[in-house]
């Protein structure tokens, strides 16, 4: 990775697969009534959807229905809360997610209810790398090629849907939020 990190960096989190565990709540919201039966890792691509027969539009209803049960959403990681309070010590961070305005209410009462703090939250961004971030924290394999393109840092929160990514100088595979800001603590 390059150095060209400073103190108060731009950080772009993004929400689902990062902060919250949205996936899991989609699994178990889908294997209640469909078939076949899924498990995390079976999700092994990003549009999984499409082999289980679903178009867009049935795949992101099931998403809104994750998101109006956000009392049920688990964070992704146990201390989710204090590991981007410590991101907050070495950068200014934004939540930055495709979520749909209309799920608005919904994430912020999770980041409420869950004690994230951040700067500004942007929804419904489709095409993160034209924010121009320092840094990058998702787990889409379609914004880690894009942002890297551009040459933004991108750390990729390893998922099975992006495990097909390859790292380079600007993609960097992280498996908790801690490790992210160990990785970005030793490039200032």
């Amino acid at each position: 990775m390059t150095q060209l990190f400073r103190l108060g960096m731009r950080i772009s989190i993004d929400l689902d697969g990062v902060l919250s565990d949205s996936m899991g709540l989609w699994i178990q919201i889908w294997n209640a009534s469909n078939y076949p039966k899924l498990n995390y890792e079976d999700i092994s691509e990003w549009d999984f959807w499409r082999r289980l027969g679903l178009d867009e539009k049935r795949f992101s209803e099931i998403f809104d229905e994750v998101w109006s049960n956000w009392e049920k959403l688990q964070p992704l990681e146990q201390d989710v809360a204090q590991a981007v309070d410590k991101l907050n010590e070495i950068g200014v961070v934004d939540i930055v997610t495709g979520r749909p305005n209309r799920n608005r209410p919904y994430i912020v009462k999770w980041l409420n209810k869950h004690g994230i703090k951040y700067r500004r939250l942007l929804i419904g961004v489709e095409k993160k790398s034209s924010y121009l971030y320092d840094v990058y924290i998702d787990d889409s394999p379609i914004q880690a090629l894009e942002v890297s393109s551009i040459g933004r840092i991108f750390l990729l929160r390893d998922q099975p849907w992006n495990r097909h990514v390859e790292p380079n100088k600007f993609i960097r595979r992280i498996r908790s939020l801690a490790e992210a800001y160990k990785v970005l603590l030793s490039q200032l």
